[in-house]
């Protein structure tokens, strides 16, 4: 019997499927992705509030102009109307700003010390801010309260000059919430490293 050659046949490559970027690490695109839940859809109705404060305004700012200057008639109120939504907004705004951690910073220090030193400087401004504000706020409401008693009015709509004070105890006590939250995510990054490698 005559022995059959043997065939080469090539081994079967194994493709490896790529590489995923683990999201303890914050490798990737992971890292820029946010949980779903309620604070997100919270931050977005905010979001959405201030871009229609913002159109409204600027309506108003257009509807002032063209009555004053083209038909020589005043709408009485407008502007006030306009000091308070900018109070408001402003004030919305600080909420999302401060959930986001995106507050004016200088990074020469956090930018050249580790996760752990790096929270707990985040943790020491969130606790400041917690304090502060949650006074600032306390006192707001106090008056607030005062402005109440009185019935204070606005000179041009008599509108309740509650409105826009109470825009300040808004601003400062969700200020406070928010920091008080933040401040006990940065507790957990100085206690655990790998936590605090994770964005907030």
């Amino acid at each position: 019997m005559r022995a059959q050659p043997s065939r080469w046949r090539p081994a079967p490559s194994r493709a490896r499927s790529p590489a995923r970027p683990d999201r303890r690490r914050g490798g990737g695109s992971m890292q820029d992705e946010r949980p779903k839940g309620l604070l997100n859809g919270v931050s977005q109705a905010a979001r959405t509030l201030l871009g229609l404060i913002l159109l409204a305004m600027v309506l108003l700012n257009v509807v002032n102009a063209v009555s004053r200057y083209a038909l020589s008639y005043v709408v009485i109120g407008i502007d006030e109307l306009l000091v308070f939504a900018m109070i408001w907004m402003v004030m919305i705004g600080m909420l999302l700003v401060t959930a986001d951690r995106s507050h004016i910073a200088l990074e020469i220090v956090t930018g050249r010390v580790g996760p752990r030193t790096r929270s707990g400087l985040a943790l020491l401004h969130h606790v400041v801010i917690a304090i502060s504000c949650a006074y600032a706020a306390w006192q707001s409401v106090k008056f607030v309260m005062r402005v109440i008693a009185i019935q204070q009015t606005s000179m041009a709509l008599e509108l309740p000059m509650a409105i826009p004070h109470a825009a300040i105890t808004v601003g400062l006590g969700g200020t406070a919430l928010i920091s008080a939250v933040l401040a006990v995510r940065d507790v957990r990054g100085v206690v655990s490293p790998r936590l605090a490698e994770q964005p907030a």
